[in-house]
């Protein structure tokens, strides 16, 4: 099954929920503001992770409602973009689902920020292998400690 399959919201919001809690727990995420705003059709994700470092993570993601309602409905992830980045400083990287007028694929955008980068370099993400938010927060938490050195100088 494909971690990208619909689920039952409640089942989602489980989900989400355990894995925050994990990564509050290792120490590494240190508050969220993220909220699930019902809206017609659709339930949104939107908020701020802040992390370790400086790093902070803005998440805006759209649950589309397939069938059901509440708790019960089932949903899947129809658009969202998850932007890493170093406070005072620019982006680390974001992904970001498919544009409707460019880069209409699944799509990053990785930065060198540490050395002013600015523009990034865009590749590919194949297509059901974009990554939850819980791995992008992984991956924001490894580049963290691949760059302990430069950031805590």
């Amino acid at each position: 099954m494909s971690k990208h399959a619909p689920n039952v919201f409640s089942s989602y919001e489980e989900i989400h929920e355990t894995v925050m809690a994990q990564m509050r727990r290792g120490g590494f995420v240190v508050s969220d503001t993220l909220t699930f705003t019902p809206l017609p059709g659709s339930i949104l994700l939107e908020g701020t992770i802040r992390c370790r470092g400086g790093i902070y993570i803005d998440v805006r993601k759209r649950l589309d409602v397939l069938d059901g309602e509440g708790a019960n409905a089932l949903v899947q992830t129809a658009s969202y973009s998850y932007n890493v980045a170093l406070e005072g400083t620019g982006n680390i990287v974001r992904y970001d689902s498919p544009h409707r007028t460019h880069r209409q694929f699944h799509h990053v955008h990785r930065y060198d920020v540490l050395e002013g980068d600015t523009d990034g370099v865009v590749e590919r993400v194949p297509e059901d292998d974009w990554p939850t938010l819980g791995e992008v927060i992984r991956e924001a938490q490894a580049w963290y400690y691949d760059h302990y050195d430069a950031l805590n100088a």
